[in-house]
């Protein structure tokens, strides 16, 4: 039966006769209270009918004619309903005329008002009416150096009586280093850390769901503590003032359909704090695409309804396979237009700190698409200074080219973790002569910092866009075309895998041999 699956979790089930307005009113009040007094699911079935069929257009007869011919028999339900009252003497026969004869008349006077003075909608066909201007540049993220140290003190501190895992306690013994330390140097998972700790010492709240989000997929975050002895649980988060926001992380279970939908309804609610929804790999978010599809990416366009809901999904090509190696970056891309989103691929955590920080301060709420690390996680060169979270601010663009601009012969734009591979790759062959440009923000573009970028390296002969990803996915299309369009006389060339049906290939060994290659064509 259809609530078969409410058994599953015993939750109350509730059938109630969509001919009996009254019954359900009732079961609606009835449930609403339950929800409120228990917190528990509960479940209405409404046993109702279409009466024209899929809409007034729909011809229903043509598949079920006795179904529809037993339909066309039945009293509408305002005709039975009012049956009741005359039956009842709440209403006579003579008022419920007139109630229908009023509705009526109020409908008609409005068509024939419409008809008489002409009246035509009103738009412009190019412009859908919103405000496309995110004001990006106008936010400041940075956090004071005693706020930062504060935040450390309270997420490195193992409360009394607390058995922390030996393991975690040398990593928290490491993040208070990383502040504290002669030479800062802060990892991904601690600037994570950091801006929500920040953000909510601004009295802001923060809510991150996903699959084994608490402690995060790669160990990187460790959001919440398990007593080793007991599995009493501690949110270190939860304890740095008394006048804090709140920080709420779940793990969630595989239906990312339902929780990405849950968590963009709480968005729209949640208009201060930051809410975040975390794919285990990134092409888990592929079973939730109806949500990015029809909520996320035009909800504002369709209905104004605004939506900072932020989506990390973990991306980059490590010989994982198909199915853990691509966030599929260019579905994303594809749905961007009128920065209706934000999509970035970050490759410091301090830019990440910003990131996040700006996210929740935005004056105008838009999603956010972040493709996140994996192996870039715990690389020796991912790591941020503590001037980088105290003075900057988050870049669009970097470009930490640091020879004379007129030596370099090429120029490089890329996203992602693959800006690593490459660097190794120059240090190893000691190439000195190709300027790499990270875009850590693929969508909106600025095409200032683009043509600052490329007027800055006059001598290079060769302008290319580099990726991981095949051809025909990542970011490419969306890149040639930005610059087909913003910057004509720019003659950008592709360099990465070649166009593919999968996402990637299933063997490690190919994978190694495909990235060395698409490296080694890079350095020619």
């Amino acid at each position: 039966y259809s609530t078969d699956i409410a058994k599953m979790i015993q939750a109350p089930i509730l059938h109630v006769n969509g001919d009996n307005p009254e019954a359900v009113a009732f079961v609606a009040d009835f449930a609403f209270w339950y929800r409120q007094e228990f917190h528990s699911d509960i479940v209405i079935d409404l046993l109702c009918y279409r009466k024209y069929g899929h809409n007034e257009a729909d011809e229903p007869t043509y598949t079920q004619p006795l179904l529809y011919r037993k339909i066309k028999q039945l009293k509408p339900i305002s005709r039975k309903y009012s049956s009741r009252l005359i039956d009842a003497k709440v209403l006579s026969n003579i008022e419920v005329e007139k109630v229908y004869r009023d509705i009526n008349e109020n409908l008609q006077n409005e068509f024939d008002y419409y008809k008489e003075n002409n009246i035509k909608p009103s738009y412009d066909i190019h412009s859908t009416g919103i405000d496309d201007n995110l004001h990006l540049d106008t936010i400041d993220t940075k956090v004071p150096e005693d706020q930062i140290k504060f935040i450390t003190d309270k997420l490195t501190t193992v409360p009394p009586r607390f058995n922390i895992n030996p393991k975690v306690k040398s990593l928290l013994d490491r993040r208070n280093k990383m502040v504290y330390g002669d030479k800062s140097s802060i990892d991904w998972g601690m600037a994570e850390l950091l801006a929500y700790g920040s953000l909510l010492l601004d009295n802001r709240d923060v809510r991150l769901s996903g699959q084994d989000s608490q402690r995060g997929t790669f160990s990187h975050r460790h959001s919440v503590w398990v007593d080793f002895l007991n599995e009493d649980t501690h949110n270190p988060l939860n304890h740095l003032s008394d006048t804090q926001g709140t920080f709420r992380v779940f793990d969630s279970p595989l239906s990312e359909y339902a929780v990405l939908g849950f968590e963009y309804g709480y968005s729209l609610i949640e208009k201060d704090g930051l809410t975040i929804w975390e794919a285990q790999f990134g092409d888990f978010s592929n079973n939730a695409l109806p949500i990015v599809d029809q909520y996320l990416a035009c909800g504002e366009t369709k209905w104004a309804q605004y939506s900072n809901l932020t989506m990390f999904l973990p991306h980059s090509y490590d010989g994982q396979g198909p199915e853990h190696s691509s966030a599929r970056p260019e579905r994303y891309l594809q749905l961007c237009s009128e920065n209706n989103m934000i999509v970035c691929n970050i490759t410091t955590p301090a830019n990440f700190f910003h990131l996040l920080r700006r996210q929740s301060l935005l004056p105008k709420r838009v999603p956010l698409i972040v493709f996140t690390p994996k192996s870039m996680l715990r690389h020796p060169l991912v790591s941020s200074d503590l001037n980088e979270f105290t003075n900057g601010k988050f870049l669009e663009l970097i470009d930490n080219n640091v020879n004379s601009k007129d030596s370099y012969r090429k120029l490089v734009f890329l996203t992602g973790k693959v800006y690593y591979d490459v660097l190794e790759a120059l240090h190893k062959k000691n190439i000195n002569d190709i300027a790499i440009i990270r875009l850590e923000q693929l969508y909106p573009l600025d095409n200032n910092l683009i043509l600052n970028a490329l007027n800055k390296y006059p001598n290079a002969r060769e302008i290319v866009w580099f990726q991981e990803e095949p051809k025909n996915q990542g970011y490419w299309t969306n890149i040639a075309m930005h610059f087909n369009e913003y910057f004509p006389g720019v003659k950008i060339k592709y360099i990465g895998r070649k166009a593919s049906s999968a996402t990637a290939t299933g063997s490690s060994k190919i994978h190694i041999l495909e990235q060395n290659h698409i490296i080694d064509k890079l350095l020619e």
